[in-house]
């Protein structure tokens, strides 16, 4: 029997509004997130406990964010991963399923949203305001420890 395109997407769309189907693909989604934070969070914080990799934040993981290192309009140069079909207009699920079938490239990491914003702030050139207080706090001790004045 064949279906006209009515009745197929009479019964897609009913497949869609059962909650089950909802359930699932949430469930699915953030099962997947949850991977990426903690291979991240564990390969490039050296933490086993998912968390940003610049101000440690790990309180909840609705706070954190895949972030792009080198930009993310910038990432979209990087040969490694545009061999890999990356491109800088995957978000959400589009991007969490591909770091998974790409087997979790670099060139990610996991940041706070605050860190994540102010490294995409103009004028931080893709650097977290954190990072900037940190090279201030080691240019002081270094001032202290040598006696040497900037």
């Amino acid at each position: 029997m064949i279906q006209t395109d009515e009745e197929h997407k009479a019964k897609k769309n009913a497949c869609r509004q059962n909650p089950e189907y909802k359930t699932n693909k949430y469930v699915i989604y953030v099962t997947n997130r949850l991977k990426i934070l903690s291979h991240y969070s564990k390969h490039v914080s050296n933490s086993n406990i998912s968390c940003c990799n610049c101000c440690g934040e790990n309180s909840h993981v609705d706070f954190l964010a895949i972030d792009h290192i080198a930009g993310k309009n910038q990432i979209d140069s990087e040969p490694a991963l545009t061999e890999l079909g990356y491109s800088s207009k995957l978000k959400g699920k589009h991007l969490i399923n591909w770091i998974i079938e790409n087997n979790y490239p670099d060139g990610f990491q996991i940041l706070c949203h605050n860190c994540n914003v102010a490294k995409g702030l103009i004028g931080n050139n893709n650097t977290c305001t954190h990072e900037t207080m940190h090279q201030e706090e080691i240019f002081a001790r270094m001032e202290e420890q040598s006696g040497f004045e900037l």
